[in-house]
């Protein structure tokens, strides 16, 4: 009977959804909230023809709070928080029918569904007003049904594929109003050569007090004067503990929940170095090494993997399971201050 009804289902998804891939059909013949009731098998909601039909309905009612991810709309919900209270727009278009304004002969087009997986799907959509606009929608399998989690819209001439998307922007701008927030509260009083002689490199140039974890407590970002040496650092002790660094060759990265580099370790070698917080310090600082060897014809011949958390050699399970901690990755561009080069140079001296 199961058999018979899937079959039964799927059918009728391929009859009424191929048509929702062009919505100049204004009148949607059915909608996901009429069939989910039906529809309680998780590999049926997780086909092509399921999927199409819940792009129908999403685009029917255009409605963020009965079809976005809890995460966006928790992320969204921050956003518009900040924007009322600092007096900044975060997003000045509607991300549904990608514009301000919308044309009578607005309509959208799916053009492809891939990427399916348990709990994420790929979905890219031709939406015309007054131009065509390629957008690719990041959904997410979550509350037994799938939920848009990301807009990628590029208004700059590149393609979808190449922006961050809606979910980026808001989290670049949380955190920047929320480090603009710290500055006021902090930057004029704020004293770094309490923390100089406790940090790893003393020759700092400059250094902007940041909130990788929003718990409005500040972190410490450093860097040297040739711009080759960053370096974030919890002062939540009173004193500078290393988060993460990076030289010329890695990069920091900044994530919700923590900060690392990446990069280059030599040749034929990569690493990953990240740390976890809460509450302002460190409960897990993870790294792993990717190292890669080369035939004589300079082709790839095989690679070694080696993970340790907290300086203790771990398995590549648990290095991954506390990659997915991290959350999202975000960028800011915090208030840089000067620091007293004099103290520096005296510092440097006395090491001598």
């Amino acid at each position: 009977m199961k058999t018979i009804f899937t079959s039964l289902f799927l059918t009728s998804l391929l009859l009424i959804g191929c048509g929702g891939n062009d919505s100049k059909n204004d009148s949607l013949n059915a909608d996901t909230t009429d069939i989910v009731a039906d529809a309680t098998q998780d590999s049926i909601r997780h086909t092509k023809e399921y999927i199409a039909q819940r792009i129908d309905t999403i685009y029917k009612y255009k409605d963020d709070m009965r079809f976005c991810s809890a995460k966006y709309l928790s992320l969204d919900a921050h956003a518009s928080k900040l924007s009322h209270e600092m007096g900044y727009v975060y997003r000045d278009y509607d991300h549904w029918v990608v514009g301000q304004d919308i044309d009578p002969k607005w309509s959208y087009k799916i053009k492809d569904i891939k990427d399916i997986k348990e709990v994420e799907a790929t979905v890219e959509v031709l939406v015309h007003n007054f131009k065509n606009q390629h957008i690719i929608l990041n959904l997410v399998y979550e509350r037994g049904d799938w939920y848009v989690d990301n807009f990628r819209t590029s208004f700059s001439g590149k393609s979808p594929d190449e922006v961050e998307g809606e979910k980026y922007d808001m989290l670049n701008f949380i955190h920047n109003c929320s480090n603009e927030k710290l500055e006021k509260k902090y930057g004029q009083s704020f004293d770094i050569s309490k923390y100089l002689e406790s940090m790893t490199n003393d020759m700092i140039y400059e250094y902007a007090l940041i909130d990788i974890d929003l718990d409005g407590n500040p972190e410490l970002w450093v860097r040297n004067e040739e711009g080759y040496y960053d370096a974030v650092y919890s002062i939540a002790d009173k004193k500078a503990d290393l988060l993460a660094e990076a030289d010329g060759r890695t990069a920091l990265v900044f994530y919700e929940n923590g900060v690392g580099s990446q990069g280059s370790c030599g040749t034929g070698c990569a690493q990953n170095n990240f740390c976890i917080l809460k509450n302002s310090r460190a409960i897990h600082h993870v790294s792993w090494v990717d190292v890669y060897s080369f035939d004589s014809n300079g082709d790839f011949a095989s690679s070694e993997s080696n993970y340790n958390k907290d300086d203790k050699e771990c398995t590549e399970k648990e290095a991954l399971e506390l990659s997915e901690q991290l959350g999202e990755s975000y960028s800011i561009n915090p208030t840089w201050h000067s620091v007293d080069i004099t103290r520096n140079k005296a510092l440097s001296n006395y090491a001598e």
